[in-house]
């Protein structure tokens, strides 16, 4: 079997990846760059282009001739998708054209796994209660969202016309060991790292805390990815959720109790997004009728991303990386 993850390089990459390593699989990660030192799983080829360049993701999937497809490279920003709405829809549109066309050449019997979004739900009357079901239409309100609607039909039309065994993931909100510090929960990480260790001043800069998200750690998001493109049937779409939430400001106040240092909120304009949705919480029966259940407490999640991004931190400084990179 050959397992090919797209942007196997995130968070949700590296968890699906470090899943699958120790198996007889063959896997490989393909990105628009090389991994860091802390986001390589051992076992695994890593393999570097562009995926809006055809013949480059062409000859990618006739190298690796993969039998399963986890397509999770996008741009996944909802805050950058306002600033880059073209940039967004290209990559997370066109590029899984892209993909599924060199699949569809190539290994048109391969499973693919599209990595769709909770986002595409937008806002509902009922948003104070309502947990999101898979059948709700979509009513996007983000060019990010917007992009993964898309794709999802995009998706669609591949699996209708060419037959592609194709499913869909549709992760709330997630966080945990290595993500990627341009979110939110991971930024206020990487700042209690640098007031706990480096002297850094005691602020905590971020923007609204006071939205809910339906939360689950990465590696349980990871599991449930698995066990989607192994057992699904082509064309289902699964949220993937424990249908609860947290406020990101009781998320934050966790961290600071991990950290263990004192600090003081500053509310930041430019963390701040328009449009954002008060309350997201999704229904998590579907995926549960597969077996799946979250596995990890949220305590656990966030402290194994503290503790995580202090060995990241470690990491950069002794590679010469000084300044505040975004990984």
């Amino acid at each position: 079997m050959s397992i090919l993850v797209t942007g196997g390089t995130g968070s949700l990459g590296y968890s699906i990846l470090s899943n699958l390593s120790g198996t007889n699989h063959e896997l490989y990660s393909f990105s628009d760059e090389l991994p860091q030192p802390w986001q390589k799983v051992e076992g695994v080829q890593y393999l570097t282009g562009d995926l809006l360049d055809f013949r480059n993701v062409l000859e990618m999937i006739q190298k690796v001739s993969p039998t399963h497809i986890y397509h999770l490279a996008s741009q996944s920003s909802v805050g950058l998708s306002y600033k880059k709405p073209y940039e967004t829809l290209n990559i997370n549109l066109l590029g899984t054209q892209t993909l599924l066309e060199a699949v569809r050449q190539v290994v048109p019997k391969a499973k693919v796994l599209l990595l769709s979004s909770s986002e595409i739900y937008g806002r509902t009357e009922q948003q104070l209660t309502y947990l999101h079901k898979e059948t709700d239409p979509p009513n996007p309100l983000t060019p990010y969202a917007t992009s993964k609607a898309c794709m999802e039909i995009l998706g669609n039309q591949f699996r209708n016309a060419n037959g592609l065994h194709i499913v869909f993931a549709r992760p709330f909100h997630f966080t945990g060991p290595h993500h990627s510090r341009r979110f939110v929960i991971p930024s206020i990480a990487y700042q209690l790292v640098k007031i706990k260790y480096y002297g850094a001043e005691p602020v905590i800069y971020s923007g609204s805390l006071d939205v809910s998200r339906d939360v689950v750690d990465v590696r349980d998001v990871a599991r449930a990815a698995i066990q989607i493109l192994n057992t699904a049937e082509s064309g289902e779409a699964f949220n993937i959720c424990c249908g609860k939430s947290y406020t990101f400001r009781e998320l934050v106040e966790m961290l600071v109790d991990i950290s263990g240092v004192s600090v003081d909120f500053r509310f930041d304009p430019g963390y701040d997004r328009c449009n954002d949705i008060p309350l997201l919480i999704g229904d998590p029966t579907k995926i549960m009728n597969l077996g799946w259940k979250p596995m990890i407490c949220m305590e656990d999640c966030l402290s194994d991303l503290f503790n995580e991004m202090v060995v990241r931190r470690r990491v950069e400084l002794k590679m010469g990386m000084g300044r505040d990179l975004r990984l």
